[in-house]
């Protein structure tokens, strides 16, 4: 397909995005492509590459279209070609082309597009903004969250927005109650697909190119479920050593942790997986069943007081606290979530995380834990949680922290944390587990 039909492509699926991006543009694209057949592999890997870096740079390209044509109006087509002029380095010229052929977009004048392949003249604009705008404007995010980033990590602002808006590899976790980490890369492999494995989780396979794996007959037999190699640090951080325990996941979502938490189980004990949108728990049932997972109960809202009621308070071996959040940690698969994210709205989420913490703690018994993750590179949400949770419970402590970043690691951003719950007679002695009172 000739490069200006797949920009007409992109021009279409944006436009779909644009109209109301509080959907998830994944899904947004997922639902043109199935309507597009006719698309063959290599053309949807250059629309989904251009559609997802137009959302990534929105800001920007908008600002450009501002500056570059004389009426300053905004629209699809204005910032998809100053897209292929800033982030592709196409010319003038060959940006006017293109359009011209392109059906029902509009006409560009030689001068606008000769001024949106002017860098100078965008970092001359840039220079006179203050560094937190200019960062903001260049990287395309809201100024507040570049000026919270800057508090919280001083050193590191720019490598953090830069790697937000890069790309992320696609990964798998082996699901071991099916098979193991190196039988599903053989079994991959002669699917046609080359993986490799992670070196700090250990069920985790990183794949060499972006396919569709849901077709994979691997998948189809439950032998993996895709999951970032970031969340799949979270749960092993339970520790848990012996299988046949009372868990309650408290905010399951559709189960990607449970499932794990399933895994690591061994099929043994029984897991609670509560939330708060049945929709979400019955995609949990259709996985747990493709996974194999037999110990997990779903408890949905209208019987949360059936089977988490005051009986169940110190109950569970193991409470996980996934928590709602902004979910910045994950911008490189979710970028739209930016054009969404204000300040009001991460005040409400940390009041939420707040109260979701409060209603569970007291579910885990005398000696159990408690786990707390979020998907965000925020503090707000993960380190200053825990400090003011452990302030409001001085019987948790916290016995260790997991911190990741994708400016690092190469991952989604994480924060997660083990708590333990002390028994009173240590709380009155004064002691701490592990340790004998005088």
């Amino acid at each position: 397909m000739q490069i200006s039909s797949l920009v007409g492509h992109t021009i279409d699926v944006f436009s779909k995005f644009r109209k109301n991006p509080a959907l998830p543009a994944d899904a947004v694209i997922r639902a043109f492509f199935h309507d597009r057949k006719y698309l063959g592999s290599k053309d949807r890997r250059f629309i989904a590459d251009q559609y997802f870096s137009v959302i990534k740079n929105w800001r920007r390209l908008e600002a450009l279209v501002t500056d570059c044509f004389e009426d300053r109006e905004i629209n699809v087509e204005r910032i998809v070609a100053a897209h292929l002029a800033a982030l592709d380095g196409h010319a003038a010229a060959e940006i006017v082309s293109m359009f011209d052929v392109i059906r029902d977009a509009e006409k560009l004048p030689l001068a606008a597009a000769e001024a949106l392949a002017d860098r100078d003249r965008e970092n001359a604009r840039l220079a006179l903004l203050p560094d937190d705008e200019r960062l903001a404007m260049l990287h395309s995010f809201p100024a507040w969250f570049v000026t919270r980033l800057r508090a919280e990590y001083p050193d590191a602002v720019e490598s953090i927005l830069i790697a937000l808006n890069g790309s992320s590899p696609l990964w798998l976790r082996t699901n071991t109650l099916i098979t193991d980490r190196d039988s599903l890369r053989e079994e991959l492999e002669e699917e046609g697909i080359i993986s490799e494995p992670s070196a700090i989780a250990s069920e985790a396979l990183k794949l060499e190119k972006r396919v569709n794996v849901f077709g994979l007959h691997s998948f189809t037999r439950g032998a993996f479920e895709v999951q970032d190699e970031a969340s799949q640090l979270v749960v092993p951080m339970a520790h848990i050593r012996k299988t046949a325990i009372k868990a309650l996941d408290a905010c399951a979502g559709a189960g990607g942790k449970t499932l794990h938490l399933a895994a690591l189980m061994k099929n043994h004990g029984e897991i609670f997986a509560y939330d708060i949108d049945p929709y979400k728990l019955e995609e949990l049932k259709r996985r747990s069943r493709r996974a194999g997972a037999q110990n997990i109960r779903l408890v949905f809202p209208v019987d949360r007081e059936k089977w988490l009621g005051p009986e169940k308070q110190a109950w569970f071996d193991l409470v996980l606290v996934d928590a709602p959040c902004t979910g910045t940690g994950t911008l490189r698969r979710n970028p739209g979530i930016k054009w969404l994210l204000t300040e009001q709205m991460l005040a409400e989420l940390v009041a939420k995380q707040r109260l979701i913490l409060e209603e569970n703690a007291g579910f885990v018994k005398s000696g159990g834990a408690l786990v707390y993750a979020t998907c965000s590179v925020l503090e707000e949400e993960g380190e200053e949680q825990m400090a003011w949770f452990t302030a409001q419970h001085p019987e948790f402590q916290i016995e260790e922290t997991l911190r990741t970043r994708p400016d690092t690691l190469n991952m989604d951003g994480f924060f997660a944390a083990r708590l333990r719950k002390e028994s009173a007679q240590n709380l009155v002695s004064g002691s701490r587990p592990g340790q004998t009172s005088s």
